[in-house]
């Protein structure tokens, strides 16, 4: 049905941005980032064309407390873009400002004052936008969802992450995360598999359950100092996945912050009655909601390296680039080669679940080919078996390809494919890690961490092939 476009409001709970008051500052936030949102980009095509994409219908649900009214739940940038051309000023002290004013005289001459929209429910709406934003294209068309915004969507259907209920958390108590959400949107998985740790509770007495986070203590004042702590410890530049690859680094880093005072350890009294040790923060004696203290945490080194004292560096994560597979492997198998060619190409910002999923594809079928090519028999020992045999694990297949090129295990490039032939778990770059990002439709790393991953077994797939080069096949 066509619908006035005066009558059709923004959503404050729309899942790019965090809920907000009313309309005026949810129109404000998305005019506000123009290089997330594109909404003058958006704006200039829907003059261009003197049209909004037909193909593509808004979804609006009645607004039950204006009868007659409407509410965006699908095309909060269109509508934002149409109201900003009709009124300029709305963009007024932004960037967009000048773009929106000499655009405006030519929409309003084109005289689109309503637009086709569907009515549904938000229940039924969400089935539909979902699968429009977990596919993004571009500045003219939807754009994708981040982590922020999934981890929205998946908790307004009771799925909770637990860096945004920590986050929700310390914003329900008086502190502004928005900046600490801004700096972890590339590593929510190595942020969210941190808060996951059993350290959480074991170490600093912090529970989670759902949406609600508790202290063992029940000191509410000492968990938003100590969580704040936490968050903003790992939104810095140096948190980076391999300082807590593993559950005892977790463990030791997550330790750095015991003493934020929820857990109360037992202390013998001086002869004055005071606590023997009078330096030991208490309950709620901790810094001001949300902010450091000076103390830092001590940051557990990855296994494998020294402190900057020592003789060994820690390994470089390397530079994030656009696109998964990095290049230089020489691939002589046509079909191999040629999926390869295609994910040197793929955009892990554009399609995150692909990338995620396409690591553990690439892994086994570049094993498989090695094993194959090289004559390895056959692991399963059965007559007329294949590499590929469902009943041959992913880590025994590296595992005889590791025994082919490095007998002796004295390549450190190749640590990580070791790790997977010895079925290391709680790592990034682990098995665990690859199925979940197949088996779990919840599951999605971080664009930087799909090409951390790719670049862990990238000297794992160099070898392989060019043991295959050297012998002529």
């Amino acid at each position: 049905m066509k619908i006035d476009i005066a009558a059709i409001s923004l959503d404050v709970k729309n899942f790019r941005h965090a809920e907000v008051s009313d309309e005026r500052d949810a129109l404000r936030i998305l005019i506000g980032d123009e290089r997330s949102h594109k909404i003058s980009r958006l704006a200039q095509d829907i003059v261009e064309q003197g049209m909004l994409d037909p193909s593509s219908l808004l979804i609006v649900t009645e607004d039950t407390a204006h009868p007659g009214k409407y509410i965006a739940l699908e095309g909060n940038r269109r509508i934002t873009a149409l109201k900003t051309l009709a009124s300029p000023e709305l963009s007024q002290g932004f960037v967009s400002y000048p773009i929106f004013k000499m655009l405006s005289g030519r929409f309003l001459s084109q005289g689109i004052t309503q637009i086709d929209c569907v009515v549904l429910s938000r229940k039924e709406a969400a089935v539909w936008i979902k699968r429009k934003h977990y596919k993004g294209v571009g500045g003219e068309g939807v754009i994708q969802w981040d982590a922020v915004a999934t981890a929205r969507s998946d908790a307004a259907e009771g799925k909770y992450t637990r860096w945004m209920t920590a986050l929700a958390f310390l914003e329900e108590n008086g502190v502004d995360a928005e900046d600490i959400r801004d700096r972890i949107r590339s590593k929510t998985t190595t942020v969210e598999r941190v808060l996951t740790s059993s350290a959480m509770s074991s170490v600093l007495g912090v529970t989670f359950k759902k949406n609600a986070i508790s202290a063992e203590t029940g000191d509410t004042k000492g968990l938003v100092s100590l969580l704040g702590d936490i968050m903003e410890a790992m939104a810095d530049t140096s948190f980076k996945e391999p300082l807590v690859s593993t559950v005892a680094q977790q463990e030791a880093w997550l330790n750095g912050f015991a003493a934020g005072g929820l857990k109360k350890p037992a202390q013998t009294p001086s002869p004055s009655g005071t606590p023997a040790n009078p330096s030991t923060p208490q309950s709620g004696q901790g810094a001001a909601a949300g902010k450091s203290t000076s103390a830092q945490p001590q940051t557990a080194q990855p296994q494998g390296t020294t402190s900057s004292t020592g003789s060994s560096k820690r390994p470089s994560v390397g530079k994030p680039r656009q696109y998964l597979a990095k290049k230089g492997l020489r691939i002589r198998n046509a079909n191999l080669n040629k999926l390869y060619q295609e994910l040197a190409k793929l955009k892990v910002d554009t399609h995150p679940f692909a990338a995620a999923s396409m690591i553990r594809v690439f892994l086994e079928k570049a094993t498989v080919v090695f094993l194959e090519d090289m004559n390895v028999p056959t692991l399963s020992g059965q007559q007329g078996a294949w590499h590929n045999d469902f009943s041959v694990k992913l880590r025994s297949k590296v595992e005889a390809a590791l025994k082919q090129i490095d007998p002796s295990a004295a390549d450190a490039r190749l640590q990580y494919a070791r790790q997977v032939a010895k079925g290391t778990a709680d790592a990034l770059h682990g098995l665990d890690q690859l199925n979940r990002a197949i088996h779990d439709n919840t599951a999605l790393p971080a664009p930087s961490e799909s090409i951390l991953i790719w670049d862990r077994y990238h000297d794992y797939f160099a070898a392989m092939f060019d043991v295959l080069e050297n012998a002529g096949k």
